[in-house]
């Protein structure tokens, strides 16, 4: 793998641009000289054009039309999508590291590769696991599958949260909103096994309840002992649950997840759970505040514990322990897990037992193969170089704050005040986090339980400790990047910093068409409809003056509108207000990303024409080529509900025909598609 050489971001790219007009040309391009190249030349891959389409009418088409008719879905995704595609060249290096450490464990001195080894080892060897089957899980089917009173149904609840398994209501340990340097107690409801509160509900998903309903009957068919009428009870239990749940667009709203109450008064709301003995026994600490996500939810929850009885309780906890560890049971659980997959999502096939052990040994021990993943793919050296280009991007996006119309100055000193406060992490954590529970080489189901265990005390020990900002809620070799609003931080993982996104040989315009975009995009979620609501240290604080509040909701509403007249399948609709931040993230992305390019090449002695296009162009082309995807119609549907991002297309869609840049660039024709009569304007 090829990487960038330490130094300016734009001295870098520019160089390389300079050796590949080079190859191109008979003379050395002089001052103020276009030099032609290719569109391999610059980082942009010509195959993955389609040039018979207008940019103008459906720039997606135009900038991926190629990759999606050369690119096959594969049988065992539900979406296949750039992110994926430089995933998977990741995992084939996680491959390397873990098949190394499982061969060497058994003699290795080093703690790491001894734990890596024997975990990825235990998930490979799929006979071990058939002949244990249930076994390893036996202690807590023994509570799961005797619940006969108050006591052993407390007793099921508090075995399946120290698991980590989510049933009836979830607890654990985050920072307090108007409060953010301090972890409290948190509560929420949580325990369905569908995506979300409208699929028991809403006659659109008829279909999928229903199989969901077959499922759950064979899964505990599969457990032995239950009557006919178990799944009955379950999709019962789950029905009444969802009544007083929030569906995904509701739960965007910050300010009514933020509910504080205390010990006392959640006693006599809830009096069916005996909290005392519950905190001890999960390993909380509870703090003087505690707030709750959805108070309706917990005020409902006695009844709802008495409406059903012991028997179908039983049914409903021993089904959730068994979906939660069905890789780890054998080859029926896990058929049958992958079967309701498969009608959820419409994936074909399972994923390679190898590739889905990497995922478990991740999921397990993600940092300590973070570790081993950046020796050997991210040098010293470039996370200095990638941290400039996030420097770069805050620079412009501080540019951009200063030139709003519409925002005062009272406000636009506060905004630039949480930009400049904003941490920026870069390729890895600066302090690796330790996992301190055994790993037992012929053991994968408790293996499982003891990571799982782990890790869900781990979080819950948060609760009354001070929050670390520097904290990853991503490994390093993830292909993604995110913005915590109540940490005021940012995270821009080493796996994502690699082509289609970034290299070291591509040119500025494409550089940040990328991976410019995309940490655009994370920034401005400090100021989308929901980070806006938080100040520089991370505190719910309402800084925005009534005036500038109202101009602020007025032009999301317009990107609610709009999006919400995307179709991504015939009479399936994007749901703009569920993705409006994302949306906001988008538009405003991409604007500062181009703004940051603007200004590195804005003294260029030389621009580079590849194939015909130019720079600006080029820039636009490679925004539009990191989101080529393919899905599949039930993804799409399962997505729509509950996803917060919109489709692919239609995040190259929305945001570049609210671009005047890109209609300049692209000679757009004012009507057109890509160029309509109204554009939504936020940053």
């Amino acid at each position: 793998m090829r990487w960038w050489h330490p130094g300016a971001f734009a001295v870098v790219a520019a160089s390389a641009l300079a050796a590949a007009a080079y190859r191109t040309s008979t003379a050395a391009p002089s001052q103020g000289q276009v030099a032609k190249v290719s569109l391999a030349d610059v980082g942009l891959e010509a195959s993955s054009l389609d040039k018979t389409a207008d940019p103008c009418v459906d720039f997606y088409q135009f900038s991926c039309g190629g990759w999606l008719q050369k690119t096959d879905l594969p049988d065992d995704k539900a979406r296949f999508a750039r992110f994926d595609e430089l995933q998977d060249k990741n995992k084939l290096v996680l491959r390397t590291i873990l098949d190394d450490a499982s061969r060497s464990a058994a003699t290795s001195a080093d703690a790491a590769t001894k734990k890596l080894g024997d975990y990825y080892a235990s998930c490979m060897d799929a006979q071990a696991i058939d002949a244990a089957g249930t076994t390893p899980i036996k202690p807590l089917l023994d509570k799961t599958t005797k619940v006969k009173d108050a006591k052993s149904w407390t007793a099921a609840l508090i075995a399946l949260h120290q698991l980590g398994t989510r049933v009836v209501f979830e607890a654990s340990a985050g920072p307090d909103l108007k409060k953010s340097t301090q972890n409290v107690t948190q509560l929420d409801a949580t325990g369905l096994g569908l995506p979300d509160r409208d699929y028991y509900s809403e006659d659109k998903y008829k279909d999928k309840l229903a199989a969901y309903h077959d499922h759950v009957g064979r899964m505990l068919a599969l457990v032995g002992g239950f009557s006919s009428s178990a799944a009955d009870d379950v999709v019962a239990i789950e029905t009444e649950m969802a009544k007083t749940m929030k569906n995904a667009t509701e739960r965007r709203d910050v300010d009514k997840r933020y509910n504080p109450t205390d010990a006392g008064k959640l006693a006599k709301t809830v009096s069916i759970v005996d909290w005392k003995a519950y905190w001890k026994a999960v390993g909380i600490d509870v703090t003087k505040v505690i707030v709750v996500g959805t108070p309706a939810y917990f005020a409902a929850l006695d009844k709802l514990r008495a409406k059903f009885k012991w028997p179908q309780w039983s049914a409903y906890f021993t089904y959730h322990l068994v979906q939660g560890q069905a890789f780890s049971l054998g080859t029926a659980y896990d058929d049958e897990a992958f079967a309701f997959a498969k009608v959820m999502t419409g994936v074909e096939k399972k994923e390679d037992r190898w590739k889905r052990c990497a995922d478990a040994t991740t999921a397990a021990l993600g940092e300590l193969l973070g570790q081993l993943y950046v020796a050997k793919q991210f040098p010293p050296q470039a996370k200095q170089t990638a941290t400039a280009v996030v420097d770069g991007i805050v620079a412009a996006m501080g540019h951009e704050i200063a030139d709003l119309d519409w925002m005062s100055a009272a406000t636009k000193t506060t905004a630039a005040d949480k930009l400049a406060h904003i941490v920026r992490m870069v390729g890895y954590p600066d302090k690796w986090r330790t996992y301190e529970f055994d790993v037992k080489r012929g053991d994968f189901a408790g293996n499982e339980q003891r990571a799982s265990t782990f890790e869900a005390h781990r979080v819950r020990a948060r609760s009354g400790k001070p929050v670390d900002r520097g904290e990853w809620s991503m490994n390093s070799f993830t292909v993604n990047a995110y913005y915590r609003s109540t940490a005021n931080n940012t995270a821009l993982p080493a796996g994502i910093l690699q082509p289609p996104f970034f290299g070291a040989d591509r040119g500025v315009a494409v550089n940040f068409g990328g991976i410019g975009a995309v940490i655009g995009h994370e920034l401005t979620h400090g100021f989308d409809d929901q980070g806006s609501k938080f100040d520089a240290d991370g505190n719910r604080v309402d800084w925005w003056s009534a005036d500038d509040k109202s101009k602020f909701e007025t032009k999301t509403q317009c990107v609610t509108d709009e999006y919400a007249t995307f179709e991504a399948e015939p009479k399936q609709y994007v749901n703009g207000k569920l993705t409006l931040g994302e949306d906001i993230a988008d538009l405003g992305g991409v604007k500062i990303a181009y703004r940051a390019y603007q200004t590195q090449r804005a003294n260029a002695a030389t621009t580079y024409v590849a194939d015909g296009f130019t720079e600006d162009q080029q820039f636009f082309i490679a925004f539009g080529q990191i989101w080529c995807s393919k899905d599949r119609p039930a993804e799409v549907q399962r997505r729509l509900a509950t996803d917060p991002h919109a489709p692919p297309k239609f995040r190259v869609y929305g945001a570049l025909r609210n671009m005047k840049e890109f209609d300049d660039a692209f000679h757009c024709a004012e009507g057109t598609p890509m160029r309509p009569a109204k554009v939504c304007s936020v940053w």
